[in-house]
């Protein structure tokens, strides 16, 4: 027994300084302070349209590892549901694993999950060709946020936090300055966080909303419940990374996956805003810098409003119901006030600070030297069998 208790406390040890070890690629950042949205001209993802519009879902799970991903069915089952409701652009992003293009789909996006760590600190990753597997699996500060970001981005792919009210998720204060990622989970099954996407654009954050079942299964209520619609020139991969960069997209909350209304234009022009739908929607909210309401319309298929200068972005919310849906939500990205009408992403930055960084590396040293050091100690002198007699628990050495 006292040397299986050794075997024991061994792989304990093993695996804490095993799961520590990744916090030596921390990098320790000096951020600038976010800046609102400035200038006289405004940015409109919807300016010009393309010809398509692709229903998607980024966010689903299928059977993997044994299990282990929390995803009940197969990849054709999953395919299958989404079939059924006309869905154009399926993803499984299961757990660090990409699903190969092996499925004979029309349209296809690889796409995962990243994030191994109790505080669902997660990103999905789109159009990678293969997954970064690079994680903090204990606590994560900002600046351990922004090392998985950096990590995980590049200039083909698409980084989506993932369900940022979940759990441990992202912070108002994450969200004031964390750069590198292109677009914002708002709505999911697993947690509604459109507040948060206000926190980011409110603090100059050019990031698009998107919507997902975050589906484990195919139960009936659990698949169509949130999606994108895409608007792309094509229906190549490249066009639709491209258009999600720009923001040419817009999430719902519904049913099965039934649109109910769709965008027909909107402009900006000499400080309006205008919006048109294909049909009269029950009510039309424009929100603008921290969620408030600037303006309501109802039921009509469009909405006017004169920005003024206090709004650094203007987005638009649209309800629908009918008598077999009660309840679907549309959530349009902003316009945002641009110098010159270009498109910029972060009002941010964030440099590595260097000396700060080693320091912060040295100091992981130094702690694990001395865990090892202590717990040689304890082992020699036979203090932890002492201390546990002390204090009356069996213990077998």
């Amino acid at each position: 027994m006292k040397k299986i208790a050794k075997i024991i406390l061994g792989i304990v040890l093993g695996l804490f300084l095993l799961g520590t070890l990744p916090y030596y690629q921390t990098r320790i950042y000096d951020f600038s302070e976010p800046q609102p949205f400035s200038g006289d001209a405004f940015y409109n993802p919807y300016q010009k349209l393309g010809p398509h519009w692709v229903k998607a879902n980024f966010h689903a799970h299928s059977i993997l590892h044994f299990g282990l991903a929390n995803g009940d069915n197969t990849p054709e089952e999953m395919y299958a549901v989404y079939d059924s409701m006309n869905y154009d652009l399926p993803c499984i992003s299961n757990y660090n694993s990409i699903l190969p293009d092996t499925y004979n789909r029309k349209l296809y996006l690889s796409a995962y999950e990243h994030g191994f760590n109790g505080g669902a600190i997660h990103q999905l990753v789109l159009n990678n060709k293969e997954p970064v597997k690079f994680y903090f699996p204990f606590w994560q500060s900002l600046h351990h946020k922004q090392t998985v970001l950096e990590q995980q981005k590049s200039t083909d792919n698409i980084i989506v936090l993932a369900h940022p009210n979940y759990k441990t998720g992202y912070s108002v204060n994450d969200l004031a300055y964390l750069s590198h990622y292109d677009m914002f989970e708002g709505i999911s099954a697993r947690a509604s966080s459109i507040n948060l996407w206000d926190v980011a654009l409110s603090h100059g954050h050019a990031v698009w909303v998107s919507g997902n079942d975050d589906a484990h299964n195919t139960r009936f209520g659990v698949c169509g419940v949130c999606w994108n619609m895409i608007n792309a020139d094509s229906l190549s991969p490249e066009s639709l990374i491209d258009n999600l960069k720009k923001g040419r997209s817009y999430a719902t909350r519904g049913w099965i996956g039934q649109e109910m209304n769709q965008l027909v234009s909107l402009s900006v022009d000499s400080n309006v805003y205008s919006l048109v739908l294909k049909h009269a929607s029950d009510s039309i909210i424009l929100k603008s810098d921290g969620g408030k309401i600037v303006a309501v319309a109802t039921q009509t298929n469009r909405i006017s409003y004169t920005i003024p200068a206090e709004d650094s972005y203007v987005r638009a919310e649209i309800f629908d119901t009918e008598s077999w849906n009660t309840y679907t939500k549309t959530y349009l990205n902003p316009v945002i006030r641009t110098p010159n009408g270009q498109l910029s992403k972060h009002g941010n930055t964030a440099e590595v600070n260097r000396f700060k960084t080693y320091a912060w590396r040295g100091g992981l040293l130094l702690f694990h030297l001395l865990f090892i050091g202590l717990i040689y100690y304890f082992y020699k002198k036979n203090a932890l069998r002492r201390i546990a007699q002390k204090i009356n628990f069996k213990i077998i050495w």
